[in-house]
C-alpha cells in the first residue's frame, strides 16, 4: 500500500489513505461543481454538441486533412453515450483516475511530489468538467499510465496517441513520432546532450514546414491568436514569438525559447492570480523530475530505470511539441495536465529502483557483518590487535 511520508518519515498508513481518498473526494467534485462555470467560459462543450448527431467524422477516410476535430470527437463521445448531463461524471472519473493511479504505484509518496501531483489534479478537473477533445486524450494517457509498468507501455503509447493524432488532434503524430525518435537515441542522452536533440527537432520540423507546407514553424500560433478576440479565454496569457523572422534557424531558435518558457513559466508572476501561482509553482518541478528520470535511466541496468526513462519520455515529446502549437499558457496549463499522471509513473519507478537498490545494500551489508559472539578461538588468534592492544 502506498504511504505518505513528511521529510522522509512515513504517516501511518491508514492516514495516508484518508489523506488520498479525501484527496480524490475533491478532485471527483470539481466536474461537478464546476460544469455550469466551465460551460460558460470554454466553448469546447457548445461547439462539440453542435455536431452531435451529424456523422460528418468521415473517420474511415485515409486522409487526415478530410477530418474535422470537433466532429470526430463529437462521434467518439456520442458514440459511448456522453452528452451535457453526463459531461460531469466522465470528468470526475478521468480526474480521479489520472489522480489516483500513479500515486498508487508508489511504495511512499513525498508529501512534495504528492502535492504537485494534486495540484494537475485540480487544473485537470477544472477542464475536464465539459465536454472536450481532452476527455479523449485522458483516455489515452490513461491507458498508458496503467501499463506504465509494463513491457508493453512503449506499444500502448505509441500506437494510442498515433490513432488519437490521426483521427483527433493531427500534432499529436508529431508527439507519438518525436518519442519514438527520443526512444531510439535514448542510449545517447545525457542533460546537455537532450537539449541539443531538442534544438535538432526544432531546426527539421522549421526545414519540414518551410519546404513541405510553405509556412513559418509558428503559423498555427500565429493564425490563432490572430483571430482571437480581445479578452476571450486565454487572450492575456498568449505566446508571442520573442524572435520573429522567416529564416528557419531563427524559428528554431524562438521555438527552443517558448518550450523553456513552457517549462518555467516565470512570465505569469505579472499576473498574480492564484490559480497562475499554482501553475508556475508545479511545472518547474515536474519539468526538472521528467528530465531526471530520462537521464537516471540512460546508463543503468536497472529494468525499472530504463522503463521510468522511456514512460518520462512521453510527456517531454508533449512538451517539444507545445512548443510549436501551443497558443497560449492557459491552453498548455489545459493539454499538460492531461499528460501530467506519466511523469508520475515515471517517478514511482525511479522510486522502485531505489528502493530494490536499497534492499539489496542492506542483504550485502548483513551478508559481510560476522557477530562477534560467532568468532571462533582459531580466528581469533589471527585477527589483528586493536590499536590499544599495540600500545600496550
Amino acid at each position: 500500500m502506498t504511504i505518505l511520508s513528511i521529510r522522509g518519515k512515513a504517516i501511518d498508513p491508514a492516514i495516508s489513505l484518508i489523506i488520498f481518498l479525501f484527496a480524490a473526494l475533491i478532485v471527483g467534485a470539481i466536474p461537478f461543481a464546476y460544469h455550469d462555470t466551465a460551460a460558460q467560459n470554454f466553448p469546447d462543450e457548445e461547439t462539440l454538441l453542435s455536431f452531435f448527431g451529424a456523422d460528418s467524422c468521415q473517420i474511415a477516410s485515409t486522409s487526415v486533412e478530410e477530418r474535422n476535430s470537433y466532429a470526430c470527437s463529437a462521434f467518439l463521445l456520442e458514440s459511448v453515450g456522453l452528452s451535457a448531463k453526463t459531461a460531469p461524471i466522465a470528468g470526475a472519473l478521468l480526474s480521479v483516475s489520472l489522480t489516483l493511479i500513479p500515486i498508487f504505484q508508489f511504495s511512499r509518496i513525498s508529501l512534495g511530489v504528492f502535492l504537485v501531483s494534486l495540484g494537475w489534479g485540480f487544473i485537470r478537473a477544472i477542464f475536464l468538467s465539459v465536454l472536450s477533445k481532452d476527455m479523449l486524450s485522458a483516455c489515452v494517457v490513461l491507458v498508458s499510465i496503467m501499463a506504465a509498468q509494463q513491457s508493453w507501455f512503449g506499444l500502448t503509447w505509441f500506437l494510442s496517441s498515433t490513432v488519437y493524432g490521426w483521427v483527433v488532434r493531427k500534432y499529436w503524430l508529431l508527439v507519438s513520432a518525436t518519442w519514438l525518435g527520443l526512444r531510439l537515441l535514448r542510449n545517447q542522452l545525457t542533460v546537455f546532450r537532450l537539449f541539443v536533440v531538442i534544438v535538432l527537432i526544432y531546426i527539421a520540423l522549421s526545414l519540414t514546414f518551410q519546404i513541405a507546407l510553405g509556412a513559418t514553424l509558428d503559423f498555427a500560433r500565429a493564425a490563432v491568436n490572430e483571430n482571437r478576440d480581445v479578452g476571450a479565454e486565454g487572450s492575456r496569457t498568449v505566446i508571442d514569438a520573442v524572435i520573429a523572422s522567416d529564416n528557419a534557424i531563427l524559428q528554431a531558435l524562438n521555438a527552443t525559447i517558448t518550450f523553456f518558457r513552457l517549462a518555467f513559466p516565470l512570465e505569469l508572476l505579472r499576473f498574480g492570480s492564484v490559480s497562475q501561482l499554482a501553475f508556475i509553482s508545479i511545472m518547474p518541478f515536474t519539468f526538472i523530475w521528467m528530465v531526471q528520470a530520462i537521464v537516471k535511466g540512460v546508463k543503468s541496468d536497472s529494468k525499472n530505470l530504463i522503463q521510468a526513462g522511456k514512460v518520462a519520455l512521453a510527456p517531454l515529446s508533449f512538451l517539444i511539441i507545445e512548443g510549436v502549437f501551443e497558443p497560449d499558457f492557459g491552453s498548455f496549463a489545459r493539454h499538460f495536465a492531461i499528460v501530467s499522471p506519466l511523469v508520475f509513473s515515471a517517478l514511482a519507478l525511479v522510486q522502485k529502483s531505489e528502493l530494490a537498490q536499497e534492499k539489496l545494500l542492506r542483504r550485502r551489508k548483513a551478508a559481510t557483518s560476522t557477530p562477534a559472539s560467532s568468532t571462533t578461538p582459531a580466528a581469533a588468534a589471527f585477527a589483528r590487535p586493536l590499536a590499544e592492544d599495540r600500545s600496550s
